[in-house]
């Protein structure tokens, strides 16, 4: 690639992770450790099972995103050990189940966007990403 130019590689990475949980809260409640996110209206939090312990970095928290449904879903409060909660009030609800997939990192949510949601570098987030992570290897 070079600068100012159409980059001819494509993303090599996809990232998703399964829908616990859903909930509905109301104005005035707050998700996660250290109520740091609070709602400002009714609101539908998705748990997704991916957390720090995956190399979810901590710094993403309130800043981080996933798409769910094609719609970009932000981080509702603290990232956690095994878990991210994320506001899919604006998802279409029958793309959104308990079982179902968000995307932390694809061609609609790039590495590049998740490094800067989380104040670091696309390298940095790929050799965070651990051992509970499946991996696939696709040849293509």
């Amino acid at each position: 690639p070079h600068p100012g130019l159409p980059n001819p590689m494509l993303p090599v990475v996809r990232l998703t992770a399964p829908i616990l949980q859903l909930r509905e809260i109301d104005s005035g409640q707050s998700a996660g450790y250290g109520a740091t996110y609070v709602a400002q209206e009714p609101r539908r939090l998705a748990t997704l099972g991916i957390g720090y312990a995956d190399g979810i970095l901590r710094s993403a928290s309130n800043r981080g995103s996933a798409l769910v449904g094609g719609v970009r879903c932000p981080f509702a409060g603290r990232v956690s050990m095994d878990l991210v909660i994320v506001d899919v009030t604006d998802a279409p609800r029958d793309a959104v189940f308990e079982g179902g997939e968000a995307v932390l990192i694809g061609p609609e949510l790039t590495l590049d966007m998740a490094a800067e949601a989380a104040g670091t570098a696309a390298y940095e987030i790929i050799t965070r990403l651990g051992p509970r992570i499946a991996r696939r290897y696709v040849d293509g």
